[in-house]
């Protein structure tokens, strides 16, 4: 195969993962078909079995390729930080960013393993959530190190961190324009820097 067509062959392999994606996070896996894939992407049904073998396939392949490297993307892009608790904000900045930018991936992240009770299952070892939560739980065993923080349950504050970044991207995701995430990630950093106890006067 010359490198004219090897490269032909993978643009079209990586426009089928990134379309799939899109049709994936708007329908779900389950209520999704090979023909609408082909559709979205604009090319024949049978092209998309020449570079994979079922659709379980290719949503794997969409994991792999699409959602994981940006899952870790936003992880690699906090590790020059030194302080912990700007760590931990820019990770919810650039999830927030995320979502802005990409929105079908965003989606995908929280919408499919909710449709689909089969997910965790087929992919037991895809859970974004599960990373997120195990990586703030690191984090926040640092800032106690570092006395960036006092000792707390760590595991209960991953839970709060995560869940609320979670479900403030699924509201957006619903209703983008009820919701200003950027102001919301701003008042979720004073909170954990400020705590809520009213300071004494």
């Amino acid at each position: 195969m010359n490198k004219k067509r090897s490269a032909g062959r993978k643009n079209t392999r990586d426009k089928l993962l990134e379309k799939a994606t899109e049709v994936f996070a708007q329908r779900g896996s389950q209520d999704t078909t090979i023909a609408d894939i082909a559709k979205a992407a604009n090319i024949a049904q049978g092209t998309i079995y020449v570079y994979f073998q079922s659709k379980d396939e290719l949503l794997g392949e969409c994991i792999q390729k699409i959602i994981n490297p940006e899952i870790e993307a936003i992880i690699d892009a906090t590790k020059g930080i030194k302080d912990t608790m700007d760590r931990l904000y820019e990770f919810f900045v650039l999830h927030v960013q995320l979502v802005q930018q990409k929105p079908h991936v965003a989606r995908f992240l929280t919408v499919e393993a909710r449709l689909n009770e089969e997910f965790y299952t087929t992919w037991p070892d895809y859970n974004p959530l599960k990373k997120y939560l195990t990586w703030v739980e690191n984090l926040a065993e640092q800032a106690i190190q570092d006395k960036r923080i006092r000792p707390l349950d760590t595991k209960a504050f991953a839970l709060l961190i995560v869940g609320v970044m979670d479900l403030v991207l699924s509201q957006w995701l619903s209703h983008p324009d009820a919701l200003d995430i950027a102001k919301v990630a701003e008042s979720v950093r004073d909170i954990i820097q400020h705590g809520t106890l009213h300071s004494a006067e």
